[in-house]
């Protein structure tokens, strides 16, 4: 049976049916913004309604102003009630983020095929570290991608020779 790709955009008012329900609804991760932790392609999440204002290292799904759709940590709570995200595997923070524009926020996450709550002490020792790399994470980033491109060369140059 093949798998029917739909937009996010279609399914939103019935997430927001789900959601406000008290219900849960599971995504498929796509993009790299929540590397290392979350992969396309590999990675679901579940989302809850969000029972209360966000807090800092919550990762809500929310939708920007110009309707694209985003799953970022929070990584500061400003004063006039906003939130400013951070994808893990980005270092600019994009502020000014209302709670109108959230969606739901993760309950759980199923990362390799383990499932497990945001509240599980391995999860949040990853977001304690990751959040204390904050400063270095742009270099950090970097390197990364390029011990990828090299190990990726690598590999091409041993098949074609």
């Amino acid at each position: 049976m093949e798998k029917k790709k739909v937009r996010l955009s279609e399914l939103l008012p019935i997430m927001e049916e789900t959601l406000r329900a008290g219900g849960t609804v599971r995504l498929p991760i796509t993009g790299t913004s929540m590397l290392p932790l979350l992969v396309e392609g590999r990675d679901t999440v579940t989302l809850q309604k969000a029972q209360k204002a966000l807090q800092k290292n919550d990762l809500p799904l929310y939708r920007r102003k110009d309707g694209a759709f985003v799953l970022h940590r929070v990584v500061g709570v400003n004063d006039d009630g906003t939130y400013t995200m951070c994808g893990d595997n980005q270092w600019v923070k994009e502020p000014g983020i209302t709670q109108e524009q959230i969606i739901g926020v993760v309950a759980q996450i199923t990362r390799k095929g383990k499932t497990f709550p945001v509240g599980a002490a391995k999860y949040t020792c990853y977001v304690r570290v990751w959040q204390m790399l904050f400063p270095v994470r742009k270099f950090l980033i970097r390197l990364g991608g390029k011990l990828r491109k090299i190990q990726y060369t690598r590999r091409k140059a041993g098949k074609c020779g």
